[in-house]
């Protein structure tokens, strides 16, 4: 079927970056996934599907600049810096309990069809932390008794706005590419859609109620977060996602000191490379959990590894090989564009877990496995050139 709308120049602009970035194939792509993308944000909001939190009011100045771009045009020392929430926890903080880990639907070693991973725009580990983080500061507070999930995913949410400017901030001034970027998936301040950003992120990257009343989000899918089973129930963090919580974390935990600020710069304010978002010890404990607790998403990782090696290597190809993995059925076929959207989040994740790298020639992008890949596959990895 052929629509034909019409766009403005800026729209076009962004739609070529995004093609740049090789997230999508072409324009209709793009813009399918745009659309399924906002019918479950309508729906969320609409339909009942996922309890919407009631969202905190933020403290920002935003005005309207001369070319019709909106800006902050008053900025506290706060605004422009990590918010304590998601700052370290002292050595003695102690969890006064931990919620169980959610149950899997699948087990170890099962084939997994691709419409039972993860979701694809849960496609960003590094909000998980920020949240493990929140969450752990919050359990850890004095006094601290009240942990409701609409109330913690809003108070979250909000803060995570201000971690938002703080990492665009940093991401300007880096140039730092999307599939880089320390500010990608997080709120921002200035949004023109503030109130849904918020409320993508508290759904997605803390957790949301589903019409059946089970919780959904990122961090309950990789078994770091929890309700527990009390009367009234508290959005808490499981054992694992509270030691993921306490570890040392190169962006949140160095980048807010001067000496961390100066390493982005190299002499004559050359910028040198962005900083990892993850340390050793916190991919080793992620990779080493996610096998032993999420099979959906070791399967996963497995699957894209092995069509890597076996020459899978630029977008459309691996979405080729991953629909041998998506069931056929006559009612409501799935399309290429929901295959597009589970290989992108998977392959971002992966990513930033140090497991593949993306590899840039203008439009073109090809993807690589590293050394850390092997042990998720029964059979040796060949490195793809």
């Amino acid at each position: 079927m052929i629509i034909c709308i019409d766009v403005s120049q800026r729209t076009k602009d962004q739609l070529e970056k995004l093609l740049e970035a090789g997230a999508y194939r072409d324009y209709s792509e793009a813009v399918a996934v745009a659309i399924a993308n906002q019918v479950l944000l309508h729906s969320s909001q609409v339909s009942g599907k996922v309890t919407t939190p009631e969202l905190l009011p933020q403290n920002h100045s935003v005005t309207e600049t001369t070319n019709g771009t909106a800006s902050q045009t008053a900025q506290s020392h706060e605004s422009l810096s990590i918010p304590n929430l998601f700052s370290q926890l002292r050595p003695s903080a102690r969890a006064p309990r931990f919620a169980p880990c959610p149950e899997n639907n699948s087990a170890h070693g099962e084939d997994i069809s691709v419409d039972r991973w993860i979701f694809g725009q849960h496609n960003k580990l590094l909000p998980v932390k920020a949240t493990c983080r929140a969450l752990a500061r919050l359990m850890s507070a004095e006094g601290q008794t009240n942990l409701a999930l609409a109330k913690t995913a809003s108070e979250i949410a909000s803060e995570a706005v201000k971690l938002g400017d703080y990492f665009r901030h940093w991401d300007d001034r880096l140039g730092a590419h999307r599939d880089d970027a320390m500010s990608f998936a997080f709120p921002f301040s200035d949004s023109p859609n503030g109130d849904k950003s918020r409320l993508r992120y508290a759904n997605q990257f803390v957790a949301s109620l589903t019409k059946q009343g089970t919780l959904a989000g990122l961090p309950i899918e990789l078994k770091l977060v929890n309700r527990d089973q009390s009367r009234t129930p508290q959005i808490l963090l499981t054992e694992a996602g509270w030691l993921f919580a306490t570890m040392r974390n190169p962006i949140l935990d160095d980048h807010n000191n001067q000496t961390s600020q100066h390493q982005l710069f190299g002499a004559g304010g050359v910028i040198l490379e962005p900083r990892r978002k993850f340390s050793d010890e916190e991919i080793e404990f992620l990779l080493a959990h996610i096998r032993s607790h999420v099979p959906t998403e070791a399967f996963a990782y497995k699957v894209v590894l092995e069509a890597i090696a076996q020459g899978a290597n630029t977008p459309d190809k691996l979405d080729d090989v991953l629909e041998e993995y998506l069931p056929k059925r006559d009612e409501k076929p799935f399309t290429r564009a929901f295959l597009t959207t589970q290989r992108a989040g998977v392959v971002s994740r992966m990513a930033d877990l140090g497991l593949i790298h993306r590899i840039r020639e203008g439009v073109k992008v090809t993807y690589t496995a590293t050394a850390q890949t092997f042990e998720f596959s029964p059979n040796p990895l060949r490195q793809v050139g």
